[in-house]
């Protein structure tokens, strides 16, 4: 879920697939927040919020990455990060656009509840994981197919009670989605609990081998995780409903518990996206090497995209796929 571009010269261009865009330098004068924004810090994880009672009417979003700022309209937007976000899919043509137009309506979902959230930097969303991938939409087939599913789908977004939502999503859930307040703390969120995914065909385990010399500078170069001292070894201090590992003692001087959410970022941030790839892992140390063994991909929260493949491959419709993995969540036409 990562992608990017080259740069082309501000103001209206239209761009091979035909859609407008606006391009304005990424150090433009930032635009004023907006409510959202304050309850999503930049930088962080994606984190869930109950937006307020009127639907949001963003027309365009301003997306940022190396390249620059692009104002894209929402529709394009969508079928952009539904490209990215799903690419080729390994379905007959009828579940592939089943899977489509519920990542559409996920996208779509998020993308409307974020806007102004990395307001202070200039654009509303990042086109990276932090946000959503986000690329142009391909001048190729998976490009005309992932407009198909925008169109289809137009308007629709994910409510309860009348109210939109922000909705979490991630790539494998290793079998077990967890509660959002046990990833990443907070209020609970009524749709995004610890659930079992008897779809999700839980994919082969991975794994990393690190010294603990190394993992000791990566975990200092963030606050949240910076240990004094030589770090001893890693432990799981607690585990959530799906087993995931949410509080991880690290024995430096003094110890210290953190967050797995926060330990799982910090590695991320030190070894790559194909590094410690959920906190679903069991940890030994060897040594001064440290080797987790896990399964899973992503943080856990929300709509395991595996599941969502396979429920779409078996034939449920994307309202009954959506209704599973959030309970209680209405479409609605924004």
């Amino acid at each position: 879920m990562a992608r990017s571009g080259s740069p082309s010269p501000s103001g209206p261009a239209e761009s091979k697939d035909g859609s407008l865009r606006k391009r304005v330098p990424i150090a433009a004068r930032a635009i004023a927040a907006l409510a959202v924004a304050a309850m999503l810090p930049a930088c962080a994880p994606r984190h869930p919020v109950t937006l307020p009672p009127r639907p949001p009417t963003a027309s365009v979003v301003r997306v940022g990455s190396d390249r620059g700022v692009d104002t894209v309209a929402i529709e394009d937007y969508v079928a952009g990060c539904v490209a990215a976000e799903l690419g080729s899919i390994r379905l007959d043509p009828p579940s592939a656009a089943r899977a489509r137009d519920v990542q559409a309506i996920l996208c779509r979902s998020f993308a409307l509840g974020s806007v102004g959230r990395h307001a202070a930097e200039g654009f509303d969303l990042c086109a990276t994981t932090h946000c959503q991938v986000f690329r142009p939409v391909p001048a190729t087939v998976i490009g005309r197919l992932c407009r198909e599913a925008a169109a289809r789908t137009a308007r629709r977004i994910l409510t309860v009670g009348g109210r939109p939502i922000l909705p979490m999503y991630h790539a494998d859930c290793g079998g077990y989605t967890s509660a959002v307040e046990d990833v990443w703390g907070g209020t609970p969120a009524s749709f995004l609990v610890a659930a079992r995914d008897d779809a999700c065909p839980r994919q082969p385990r991975w794994r990393l081998e690190v010294t603990l010399e190394r993992l000791a500078n990566i975990l200092r170069d963030d606050p949240k995780t910076a240990v004094a001292g030589p770090l001893g070894n890693v432990e799981v201090d607690q585990r959530d409903a799906a087993g995931r590992a949410a509080w991880i003692r690290l024995a430096g001087r003094p110890a210290r518990v953190v967050r797995g959410a926060d330990f799982r970022a910090a590695v991320l941030h030190g070894l790559g996206p194909a590094s410690l790839r959920s906190t679903l892992f069991t940890v030994t140390r060897r040594a001064g090497t440290l080797v987790f063994e896990g399964s899973g991909n992503g943080h856990g929260v929300g709509l395991c995209q595996a599941g969502m493949l396979a429920r779409a491959g078996r034939g449920a419709a994307p309202a009954d796929i959506l209704a599973h993995y959030f309970p209680g969540v209405a479409i609605t036409d924004r």
